[in-house]
């Protein structure tokens, strides 16, 4: 069974050497560090929000969101994950509006980049009803073709 509770850094740690390889290259493509460098600072460091994704066999994914400064209805969502998450996709995909209405609570409007070659992460958001607002052709330290993406709440009607 899927779960999700509070990271630590000691899941930061656990998780990073067994990232998803399109994870890892997003890291060093995006900040040119190693995941080991970044996810534990990502947990001590966040002034947002970190869920720790737990299967059978740990922690398997990683998920936050945090703020942006001068535009507090903005959040900056993101996550990475082993390829453990894929024994789990029907339970993942289902309980994924769950989380994303919990990210919203706090933040009207998500958003971030990813890597244009993370395609199965471009997939997904798709599917979430992100949107992609541009393709900034050189973007991080590799100068990489990245995606804008955002996500506006949506309300329901009485």
């Amino acid at each position: 069974m899927l779960h999700y509770r509070r990271a630590t850094v000691a899941d930061a740690i656990s998780l990073a050497p067994r990232l998803r390889e399109a994870d890892k290259n997003e890291f060093r493509a995006f900040l040119g560090l190693e995941p080991e460098v970044v996810l534990p600072f990502d947990i001590v460091g966040a002034s947002g929000d970190t869920w720790a994704l737990v299967g059978h066999e740990g922690v398997i994914g990683l998920f936050g969101v945090q703020p942006v400064d001068q535009h507090p209805l903005f959040g900056l969502v993101w996550m990475v994950s082993s390829d453990d998450l894929f024994k789990y996709r029907r339970e993942f995909v289902k309980g994924t509006p769950e989380v994303l209405a919990m990210l919203h609570r706090k933040f009207p409007l998500l958003g971030n980049h990813i890597d244009a070659r993370n395609t199965v992460h471009v997939r997904w958001l798709q599917r979430l009803g992100f949107v992609f607002l541009r393709t900034i052709p050189e973007f991080g330290v590799e100068r990489r073709p990245f995606h804008e993406f955002a996500r506006l709440r949506s309300t329901e009607c009485a």
